[in-house]
Parts: C-alpha cells; sequence; structure tokens
C-alpha cells in the first residue's frame, strides 16, 4: 500500500515540475490536466468539476462499500485467526469457543479455511477499492477531453496520393486518407 501511495506521489509530484522545455498548453489542455489532478487528489471531484454531479454519489458509494468490506472481511479474518491460534497452541486452557449458525464448534480445518477465506475476501476488497478509485479518475479525464471533441455533422474523408519521388530522403508509395471535417 505504502508503495501505491509513494507512486501515486511521484506521478503528481512530476505533473507539476516545471522545465524550460516543457511546451505551454493550451487552455483545454490545462483544463483536462486540471480535472485529472484534482481527480487523483480527491475521489469524484474530477466528475463535479466536470459537471457530471450524478456520477459522484456513485463513486463514493463505490469507495465507501470498499472500505466497509475492507473492514468487515479484516475482522473476521482477524477473529478466525485468533481461534484458529487457541486451537493449535499447545495450551489446554486456550480454546476456541467459536461456533456457527447452529452452534456447532468450528475444526481447526474449518477455522483455518474461514481465516483464508475472509483473507481472499479482504484482498479483493482492496482491489475493487483501487479498480473504482482508477475507474473515476479515467472516467474524469475522458470526460474531460470529451467537453472539447467536435461531433459535428459535417466530417468527410479525402483520399490523397503521397508525393511521388524522393520526400524526405525516403521513396514514398502508398495512399494518405485525412478525415477532416
Amino acid at each position: 500500500m505504502r508503495a501505491i501511495l509513494s507512486l501515486l506521489f511521484l506521478i503528481l509530484a512530476s505533473g507539476f515540475s516545471a522545465s524550460a522545455q516543457e511546451k505551454i498548453l493550451s487552455e483545454n489542455e490545462l483544463r483536462v490536466k486540471n480535472t485529472t489532478t484534482w481527480a487523483m487528489l480527491l475521489p469524484s471531484s474530477g466528475q463535479i468539476i466536470n459537471k457530471k454531479y450524478w456520477k459522484a454519489p456513485i463513486v463514493l458509494g463505490g469507495l465507501g462499500a470498499s472500505v466497509y468490506y475492507v473492514i468487515d472481511n479484516s475482522t473476521e479474518m482477524n477473529l478466525f485467526l485468533e481461534h484458529w491460534g487457541y486451537q493449535t497452541d499447545d495450551d489446554p486452557l486456550t480454546i476456541s469457543s467459536l461456533t456457527d449458525n447452529n452452534g456447532n464448534l468450528y475444526t481447526d480445518s474449518n477455522l483455518k479455511d474461514g481465516a483464508y477465506f475472509y483473507r481472499r475476501n479482504r484482498d479483493l476488497s482492496y482491489l475493487s477499492f483501487f479498480g473504482v478509485y482508477l475507474l473515476s479518475v479515467i472516467d474524469a479525464n475522458v470526460d474531460a477531453h470529451m467537453k472539447f471533441f467536435d461531433a459535428s455533422e459535417d466530417i468527410s474523408m479525402r483520399v490523397i496520393p503521397p508525393n511521388w519521388g524522393r520526400s524526405r530522403g525516403a521513396w514514398q508509395v502508398g495512399i494518405t486518407v485525412k478525415i477532416s471535417k
């Protein structure tokens, strides 16, 4: 988790560094960059900046549900691990009192399987958290790009033969397709 956070910090820090060779961004490119940066820093803020307000509760709900399941599965995993430890230590004073829904005591193998089951679910919950987070950043970026997309009715295509002969020191043979509005 620390490695992912430090990688995210490095990506964000590299976006803020200015160099003399860096090209000057247009207003549209700057808006897309700022929207993506905000979406990475504060989940669902990219959707709000893009005025897609209805997506913000979906993002926050997905992240909240993932956090809930991480906590719940971690609690259950720790409970099963604790009772599995009671059963497998050599101390006769510590015995597991964990029971299933029917009131039957869990066996050693049931405690072990339960601990692994909840650990797997916890790990999947972490993956779902990062998946929802990543999808929200991608969604904010794509929406910011699409605000400037020209969807006019006049889209035409021209087929142009290349310059015959030598161009820039190399022979060209082929066809060029140019889509223009």
